[in-house]
């Protein structure tokens, strides 16, 4: 892999996330992904969640983010407690990036879950992401729960960090 480093997303990023083609298509919500990444850095700077991003010669290649608690309203100790579960979110390559990207983040990911004193990182994902699915298992994460929304039927993950 060519050099890439892994580093916390600096408030200047957000833009470049959509720019470099970190974030591209569609959101789940249906607002602009500028406006949800700058949601995230409030949360980060808040506290409540942190972001990775991997950045390259020619830019950010991808990013993650580990969730350790919801927002008011979103609560689910299963998913992240705010004291020993976190969760893995927002896991992105760009199309063009290194192979071993994501594996390198999700690396980096466990090893601040670790130092934070994180036991479980839990997964989210779409039950009709096969390719996404087999990765997290080849990651070490397991299926422990189904849930169903409309539309389609999501998949929650985890993994013992101790």
């Amino acid at each position: 892999m060519s050099r890439v480093l892994i580093r916390y997303a600096l408030p200047q990023d957000i833009d470049r996330l959509v720019a470099d083609r970190v974030l591209t298509g569609p959101t789940p919500s249906g607002e602009p992904w500028s406006s949800r990444a700058q949601k995230w850095h409030a949360e980060q700077t808040a506290g409540r969640r942190l972001i990775l991003v991997a950045e390259g010669a020619n830019g950010l290649l991808g990013m993650v983010q580990l969730v350790f608690r919801f927002p008011a309203g979103y609560a689910d100790p299963e998913a992240a407690n705010g004291v020993d579960v976190a969760m893995v979110e927002t896991l992105r390559t760009r199309s063009d990036a290194p192979p071993g990207v994501a594996t390198q983040l999700i690396s980096d990911v466990q090893g601040i879950a670790k130092k934070r004193s994180i036991k479980t990182l839990t997964f989210l994902l779409s039950m009709n992401d096969t390719r996404a699915i087999t990765q997290a298992r080849s990651w070490g994460f397991e299926e422990f729960r189904i849930m169903p929304e409309p539309g389609r039927m999501l998949a929650f993950f985890r993994k013992s960090v101790e």
